[in-house]
C-alpha cells in the first residue's frame, strides 16, 4: 500500500509539476512541501482542502486512503480549475550564508596606503547590518 507520499509525488508526476509548481497551486509554502514529500508531515484538513480545489480531477478517496484510482470514477464531468485571485509571492531571496571557515578575506591596506598624506588613523570602527561592530586600533 502506498504511502501518502508517495501518492502526492504520483499527482506531481501526473502533472508535470516540480515541488515548487506544485506548492504554488495550492497555495503552500514550498518548505511545507518538501516535508510532506520527504514524509517528515502528514498533510492537514486544509492542506487537502487545497489540493482539492486545485485539482479536482484527483480522487481523494485515492489520495487519503490509496483505495481506486488517481482519477476516481467520475471521468466523465467536465473539469474546471479555478485560478487563484491573489497569488502570496517571497518579498525577498534570503541571504547566502557564508561560513567564516570557508570566507576569503580580500588583503586590507596598511594605514600608511589608505591615509592622506602625513597623517595616520588613529583608530578604525566598521559597523555591520546585523548591528555588530570592529574596532581597530593603530599601535
Amino acid at each position: 500500500m502506498s504511502t501518502i507520499k508517495d501518492r502526492l509525488n504520483e499527482i506531481m508526476e501526473y502533472k508535470e509539476l516540480t515541488a515548487t509548481k506544485f506548492a504554488g497551486l495550492i497555495n503552500a509554502n514550498p518548505s511545507a512541501i518538501s516535508h510532506l514529500l520527504k514524509g517528515r508531515n502528514r498533510p492537514g484538513l486544509e492542506m487537502l482542502e487545497h489540493i482539492a480545489r486545485a485539482f479536482p480531477d484527483i480522487s481523494m478517496d485515492w489520495l487519503i486512503s490509496g483505495t481506486g484510482s488517481i482519477t476516481g470514477k467520475n471521468t466523465d464531468t467536465p473539469v474546471v480549475v479555478e485560478e487563484p485571485l491573489f497569488r502570496v509571492y517571497p518579498m525577498t531571496e534570503p541571504e547566502p550564508v557564508i561560513s567564516e571557515k570557508t570566507a576569503v578575506l580580500p588583503e586590507r591596506p596598511t594605514a600608511a596606503q589608505t591615509a592622506p598624506l602625513g597623517k595616520t588613523p588613529k583608530r578604525v570602527i566598521l559597523f555591520y547590518t546585523d548591528g555588530s561592530f570592529e574596532e581597530y586600533h593603530n599601535n
